[in-house]
């Protein structure tokens, strides 16, 4: 594979933070995805303690929805107005509602009814906020440093998630509910403060027609392969590591939830090295045949994982597929930024997002079902292969060849 840029090198993946809005835009988020870490460990816990497991699922099954559904309302919403404005106001909302939450968890009369109507909205803002946050990067530093700030800005983001997840347990053994969600409160108000030192930026609005979404999307194979690709790894595999694995993991160990957690770990390290890893890859010729040899890589690791010896191997391909998992989509996010004209990036990036949400439910339910029927090692088989017709359909797509 050759070089198409000289200057690539590990230094070039940190250029983007010379720029103070770029700094200000990651800071934000890092603050805010450390204050959802927190809610994250505490959210089952506050719905056990008045409700059950069914409870439990059906509250994160709506939450995933909601997110799904608010994608496409984020993405229009950032075309016809500017992307700043829409994550302001997804921050400062979801501000007000988590001290809501907050004042309803430590009220002497809760209702779990009111509050999981108050989680699915905060899942319904975070869907609106996400094609606006992709959508806002490009104007913030050069074109050819948008691979590097979405991989340094993604790597902090996972870095983000695996410290708030550690503190967020040890949080919510010395914290009570309303302290914690209070303290997320907060750091969205912080994250929404940040968002005022970006440049403001005229919206830019433009009637549906020759020049609109319909007429990009038609027009882009590009665009239609790496959204066809991502739905179908996404219906492939997502499933598989948040059922077929713990099941896997309980089946051959005493202490399957230590393992699994373990596990875990070692995918959250792959996928910090991963996006990473994207920054340099992005300088190289044929980053979608890249792409599809990574995606043959994840299907293989998937169908050898069942039959790994313990406990070092099946450690090692979950950071494999955690390296895998963030240099794709490092990839698919900066080429779809860069083919897509600013007057429709918003709902370019909400379609992606929308159509990888919205496929993780199905995959659960699909990979569920063949765990029920089959067993967990079968799961992980028809996944695997799952992944390899997915790189196949890569294979066969030229454009998504030449990218």
């Amino acid at each position: 594979m050759t070089r198409a840029n000289p200057e690539v090198s590990v230094r070039g993946v940190f250029l983007p933070l010379r720029h103070a809005e770029f700094r200000w835009l990651v800071g934000g988020q890092m603050l805010s995805t450390f204050g959802d870490m927190l809610l994250v460990v505490a959210l089952p816990f506050v719905v056990l303690r008045h409700g059950d497991a069914a409870d439990l699922t059906a509250m994160l099954t709506a939450l995933g929805v909601a997110r799904m559904v608010g994608s496409p309302l984020g993405g229009w919403l950032a075309d016809r107005w500017q992307p700043r404005t829409v994550m302001l106001f997804t921050d400062v909302a979801r501000a007000a509602l988590l001290a809501v939450l907050a004042f309803l968890v430590a009220g002497d009369e809760f209702s779990l009814l009111h509050f999981g109507i108050g989680v699915v909205l905060l899942g319904a803002l975070d869907g609106v906020f996400l094609p606006a946050y992709w959508a806002v990067l490009p104007a913030l530093v050069e074109e050819d440093e948008l691979a590097a700030g979405n991989a340094i800005g993604e790597g902090l983001l996972v870095f983000t998630v695996m410290v708030g997840t550690l503190v967020g347990g040890l949080a919510s053994a010395a914290l009570s509910a309303p302290t914690v969600l209070t303290i997320d409160a907060v750091t969205f108000a912080l994250s929404g403060c940040a968002l005022l030192f970006l440049r403001s930026r005229p919206g830019v609005r433009e009637e549906e027609g020759n020049g609109g979404f319909w007429s990009f999307a038609r027009g882009s194979r590009l665009f239609l392969s790496i959204t066809l690709i991502a739905g179908v790894l996404h219906l492939a595999s997502a499933g598989t590591l948040n059922v077929a694995l713990p099941v896997l993991a309980d089946e051959r160990s005493a202490d399957g939830q230590r393992v699994f957690g373990v596990l875990l770990g070692a995918q959250g390290a792959g996928l910090l090295v991963g996006t990473l890893i994207a920054g340099l890859l992005w300088g190289f010729r044929r980053r979608g045949l890249a792409a599809v040899a990574l995606l043959v890589v994840h299907g293989v690791v998937l169908i050898l994982f069942p039959r790994l010896p313990e406990p070092v191997a099946p450690m090692a391909a979950m950071f494999v597929l955690g390296a895998v998992a963030g240099i794709l989509s490092i990839l698919a996010v900066t080429i779809l930024q860069q083919i897509s004209p600013p007057a429709v990036r918003g709902r370019v990036m909400a379609v992606f997002s929308a159509v990888t949400l919205g496929a993780y439910p199905l995959s659960a339910v699909l990979v569920g079902t063949v765990v029920v029927g089959v067993g967990a090692p079968a799961a992980f088989l028809v996944s695997g292969l799952g992944v390899l017709v997915t790189a196949a359909i890569g294979f066969g797509q030229r454009a998504l060849r030449e990218a």
